[in-house]
């Protein structure tokens, strides 16, 4: 299949597509992306509408962030490249057990921190991941 993408608009999607699996984008948004001379970090929140199914139609408020995952992805420009995710909590609006609740996702390859895709490159390829220190900086 070939794809083309001539607006701008467009064009900024499809290369956002190229870079962050199609299933990390259905529910996070990219905030920034942080570039040094040896790694690219892709910054993502998951979306406000991503809401847990345990209280899914509930009266429901955002109550913070889990700890950030760090997934390393494909390498661009001759760099590492990771993809730093944030999580929201949330809990019923007006309850008093302090409850939150948070979605599960499996973005990693078995055993790996790697993205699905990468984790599989580097497991034909015998290659090692390595951590990024742009991620920690964000912590």
């Amino acid at each position: 299949m070939t794809r083309i993408s001539s607006d701008p608009k467009g064009i900024d999607e499809h290369l956002l597509q190229l870079l962050i699996p199609q299933e990390i984008l259905q529910c996070f948004i990219l905030n920034q992306i942080i570039e040094n001379d040896t790694e690219i970090l892709f910054d993502l929140t998951e979306k406000e509408v991503c809401i847990p199914n345990e209280i899914e139609g509930k009266e429901i408020v955002l109550n913070g962030y889990m700890n950030a995952t760090t997934l390393q992805c494909f390498p661009q420009k001759g760099k590492q490249c990771y993809i730093y995710l944030r999580r929201r909590r949330w809990k019923e609006k007006g309850s008093t057990d302090n409850k939150s609740y948070h979605n599960e996702y499996e973005y990693t390859a078995t055993g790996t921190m790697a993205t699905k895709s990468f984790g599989a490159f580097l497991k034909r390829n015998s290659l090692i991941a390595t951590p990024s220190h742009l991620a920690q900086s964000l912590q």
